[in-house]
């Protein structure tokens, strides 16, 4: 009896240990192929890593010849922008330049003109016949004259014609009169006439409007002018200070 107990245990140890076994052996499997495809997830993520790394090397290759150009463009600009303060930088002097000659060649016309004016009226004998008026007479004389009623045209009959005109016509009637050119900063000036009444000395006249003008040195010439209506002289655009005062006779 004892016998078949201790088989019969032996048995189902047996058994025990052989559904033991066929357990754990099933598990290793189950573990392998879960390891397996693990491992297969590592290759693959594997693989992917070293298609995103040369990705980013690419990247990383185009970003640098971005940047590389960038700082080619930057260094064009710059010499673009260095170019074109060099090309103002000569306008400007080339400007400068043609203001100094513009004023250089206002100011040799009105020479011209000042010399005009005394050698028409040597020709003329005005030199002999013409007398220095009296402060009335030349007040009759300028409300007699419509020189004042002419129209300005710029770069066509401005200062310099009225002044001319005016003289001329002063000279006809036998009155002496001066051609004054007055001189501003930067070789600007203007031009009006002069009176030597012999009874109020010197008297100046701008011809455009026959209104007086009180010459004072270093002062705006706007200033210096007397309306005789109902107006008044608007400080210009340009410095008109007077510097000097060229009376020919």
């Amino acid at each position: 009896m004892k016998r078949w107990i201790l088989i019969a245990l032996l048995a189902g140890a047996s058994l025990f240990l052989y559904l033991l076994f066929s357990t754990t052996s099933t598990n290793l499997h189950l573990a392998e192929a879960a390891l397996s495809s693990y491992i297969q997830q590592l290759d693959t993520t594997k693989t992917e890593l070293a298609v995103k790394k040369g990705e980013l090397a690419d990247t990383k290759t185009e970003l640098e010849s971005t940047v590389a150009e960038l700082a080619s463009t930057e260094t064009e600009l710059q010499a673009t922008k260095d170019s074109s303060l060099s090309a103002e930088t000569e306008l400007a002097s080339a400007l400068d330049s043609l203001s100094t000659t513009r004023a250089e060649l206002d100011e040799k016309e009105t020479e011209l003109t000042e010399l005009q004016v005394n050698y028409e009226g040597l020709m003329s004998g005005h030199g002999y016949t013409i007398e220095d008026p009296t402060y009335s007479e030349m007040m009759r004389f300028l409300e007699d004259d419509d020189t004042d009623k002419a129209e300005y045209v710029k770069g066509e009959y401005e200062c310099t014609e009225f002044s001319t005109d005016l003289c001329n016509r002063a000279e006809e009637t036998g009155i002496r009169c001066a051609y004054v050119s007055i001189r501003f900063p930067g070789g600007r000036g203007h031009a009006i006439v002069a009176f030597n009444t012999m009874d109020k000395g010197l008297i100046y006249i701008e011809p455009q409007y026959d209104d007086l003008v009180e010459i004072e040195m270093g002062e705006p010439f706007y200033k210096c002018v007397v309306p005789s209506g109902d107006y008044t002289y608007e400080k210009p655009a340009q410095d008109d200070t007077i510097e000097k005062v060229l009376v020919a006779w």
